[in-house]
């Protein structure tokens, strides 16, 4: 069962990064989508915190890579990593946080 969890958390991964780069290749809005790169890492991160900075390389490189293939140069959205690992760490963090209070309560 964990690994079709993970599997799907993976995938939506992929998805996200991919949503999240035509959403940056469409508007100018760099605050919105950093919030969306950040709250996306944490959710997936939070289900499946030991594959935290997997999701966050997955969410937040395509932006890069799309960035420095259209311009061949040093792509400007590189902080666009920091945003989605920051979110994966913080989500991780919660999701570990709430597995074990949940197994502290349990009879």
């Amino acid at each position: 069962m964990r690994n079709v969890i993970t599997a799907l958390v993976l995938v939506l991964a992929c998805v996200a990064g991919l949503w999240l780069t035509l959403v940056d290749a469409r508007t100018d809005d760099t605050g919105i989508e950093a919030g969306l790169l950040f709250l996306v890492a944490a959710a997936l991160a939070a289900v499946r915190p030991r594959a935290a900075m997997v999701i966050a390389f997955i969410v937040g490189a395509p932006i890069p890579i799309s960035e420095a293939l259209q311009s061949g140069a040093f792509p400007a959205g590189i902080v666009a990593l920091g945003f989605s690992v920051a979110g994966a760490l913080v989500g991780a963090y919660l999701g570990i946080m709430l597995r074990r209070s949940a197994s502290s309560t349990s009879p």
